[in-house]
């Protein structure tokens, strides 16, 4: 046997527990020292040794917690600050426990911390801390009416199962409504919750690729393994697994940036779509970029505005500090033709460069033809002697080419363009992401900052642009280390769930809604045409009886239930009647048994205990109201 208060104690700290759980990942380390020490000081105070605390001084330290949290708030930093302050307040209302309304308090600021997680990240993680906690508060206000009624009750095991049986099925049997609500209550087009992430986040989340790329910068991006898009698409070639996205032509020895003349807008034309295009659905992570992804190379991007320029790089109008869906359409076909002739300033090279770097370039002018001496560069460059690295990196290019010969793809790419360009060919380079994680369950393709990569774009009169990529094939890159390990797959297997979560709920917007109600429609009138042994009042019977039928199973229990309770019920007013003709009233709000102890009379108050203690054994403890001792409580009551 347990004491009721002792089970409602150990459900609100696991309540307690799911809500900082939530918000572990978000929360400042000084809340974090903050709430482990007011939930251990009120661990021991409930469950080891007790001692008193002033609510006086709880409240002023509530306050202040408050006041100090609204103090951290800026345009930049607007939910984890209200996080915080409620994770502290809440290891208050923990430590300060005892009345029914404290416990109300307690649950309440973990639906809060909840809602800080959904402001902040709205991934299936939610759905799992929502479940639990919404049975272990269901199980804590049943827990709460059992205390109410009598606060020294105990209940045993088979009790307490008993009431987490009830909790999950009063959890089940709101699903249907919960649905039923999901699909039917208005969206709007008004992005709410974009008021709070979109107000600065620049922070949020590192930014894949600025407008410049510098010497060693991709190796900071590469370490980081959050997603930054996934591609629904069908499977293809791991050597097509290049998604384009900016494009540098101008380099100062140190960093390559787009030149104003590769800047210059150019509106959208309408593009024919050619047999072999592949079309990817791409939905972007909210990091704050304006430049949108596609397989190299894209050509047209649909259900979204863009703006796009000559070397085919596509810009929304505003970063994006939402999840954004969006079509894109590629042409995988190299090299490609379609842009114009580069400008003589793709040939140039910083004023500072090297000497040593100059005459290593005009070892190749003897080359037959452009695309031989671009050959016999990128051959140079993958031999033996140079080793792929993502640490120690050299401070310029030529060390990396002349004495160290290691680095990361930005050293390769910029050295084959830089090459390129000494020995007469014009050059580029490419910002992007090179290949991905495909889900087969999902049928998309994941790609995460670990993919970032750099790759060199050369011009070939005739030909056009071509893509050639002179890190070595055998390197071993930040994502296919990555692959290797355990929590990869995890990883792989929990965002299959992300996406669906996020195709079927989160983006269940007002234009899907309208969408399924236009189908409702068709459908409810094509029932016109169904003949006439389906007629509507055949349906109608049908659906009456089957209304009927489940009307019928959910009665069954309650009808099975009805004379415990109502026996009960009896009983208790049979006592209240017996006491109050001895001048004693039972409050509804009093449990039996402390009613009885309140009687001043020694011989009635143990005739009353006896009642009490039987009545609560077989109400609260072994739920059993049989013949029998219904007989004997009602025997109990008689001596009264």
């Amino acid at each position: 046997m347990v004491k009721t208060s002792t089970v409602l104690l150990s459900v609100t700290y696991l309540s307690a527990g799911l809500g900082y759980g939530a918000v572990f990942s978000i929360v400042h380390p000084a809340a974090h020292v903050a709430f482990a020490a007011l939930a251990s000081l009120s661990a021991v105070r409930h469950f080891f040794k007790p001692f008193s605390l002033s609510r006086h001084l709880l409240n002023g330290l509530a306050l202040a917690v408050m006041m100090l949290s609204l103090s951290r708030i800026r345009s930049d930093l607007l939910v984890e600050p209200f996080v915080d302050g409620v994770l502290v307040l809440l290891g208050i209302k923990l430590l300060e426990a005892q009345m029914q309304r404290d416990y109300l308090q307690v649950y309440l600021l973990c639906l809060f911390l909840l809602l800080g997680l959904g402001l902040v990240s709205m991934s299936i993680s939610f759905l799992f801390f929502l479940v639990p906690l919404a049975f272990f508060l269901t199980v804590s206000l049943l827990l709460l009416t059992l205390e109410a009624a009598d606060p020294l009750a105990q209940l045993s095991v088979k009790a307490v199962a008993q009431l987490g049986a009830v909790a999950a099925a009063i959890g089940i049997l709101t699903v249907p409504v919960a649905l039923i609500l999901f699909f039917i209550l208005p969206r709007t087009d008004f992005p709410l919750l974009n008021l709070l992430w979109g107000f600065g986040k620049p922070g949020m989340g590192r930014t894949g690729f600025s407008n410049t790329v510098s010497l060693g910068d991709v190796t900071s991006i590469q370490e980081d393994a959050a997603v930054v898009f996934r591609a629904q698409m069908a499977r293809v070639g791991s050597k097509d697994l290049y998604w384009r996205g900016m494009v540098f032509d101008h380099f100062d020895g140190t960093r390559w940036s787009p030149s104003s003349a590769q800047t210059k807008v150019e509106l959208p034309d309408a593009v024919k779509v050619n047999p072999g295009d592949v079309p990817q659905t791409i939905l972007m992570e909210p990091f704050g970029m304006e430049v949108l992804f596609g397989l190299d190379r894209p050509i047209l991007v649909e259900r979204i505005p863009t703006r796009r320029t000559a070397d085919g790089t596509f810009r929304v109008f505003s970063p994006l500090f939402k999840k954004t869906r969006y079509v894109v359409w590629s042409r995988l076909s190299a090299p490609f033709g379609d842009e114009g002739p580069p400008g003589a300033e793709l040939l140039n090279v910083p004023p500072s460069l090297s000497p040593g770097v100059v005459s290593l370039a005009r070892s190749w002018l003897d080359e037959p033809s452009p695309l031989k001496r671009v050959q016999a560069i990128t051959a140079f460059l993958q031999s033996a002697d140079f080793q792929y690295a993502l640490d120690n990196l050299p401070k310029d290019l030529e060390t990396f080419l002349l004495q160290d010969r290691r680095g990361n793809c930005e050293y390769f790419a910029s050295a084959l363009a830089v090459l390129s360009r000494l020995a007469g060919v014009p050059s580029r380079l490419v910002g992007g992401y090179r290949g991905g994680y495909y889900n087969e369950a999902g049928g998309y393709y994941l790609v995460l900052q670990k993919h970032a990569h750099v790759w060199t774009e050369v011009y070939l009169d005739g030909t056009g642009w071509l893509r050639v990529d002179p890190t070595p094939p055998a390197a071993v890159t930040p994502a296919q280390l990555y692959t290797r390990s355990l929590l990869a797959r995890w990883r792989l297997f929990m965002d299959t769930l992300n996406y669906y979560w996020f195709r079927i709920v989160v983006d269940y917007d007002v234009e899907r809604q309208f969408s399924m109600l236009r189908r409702a429609r068709t459908l409810a009138g094509s029932f016109s045409d169904i003949p006439k042994m389906f007629s509507f009042r055949r349906l109608r019977t049908a659906a009456m009886a089957t209304f009927g039928f489940l009307v019928l199973v959910c009665l069954v229990p309650a009808v099975r239930y009805r004379p415990r309770h109502q026996s009960a019920q009896r009983l208790r007013k049979t006592y209240a009647q017996r006491l109050r003709r001895h001048g004693y009233v039972l409050m509804e709000w009093q449990g039996v048994e402390e009613s009885a102890k309140t009687i001043d009379d020694p011989n009635l108050q143990e005739r009353a205990l006896r009642f009490a203690q039987s009545f609560e054994r077989a109400v609260y403890r072994d739920q059993n109201m049989d013949k029998n001792i219904l007989r004997r409580l009602k025997e109990h009551l008689r001596r009264l």
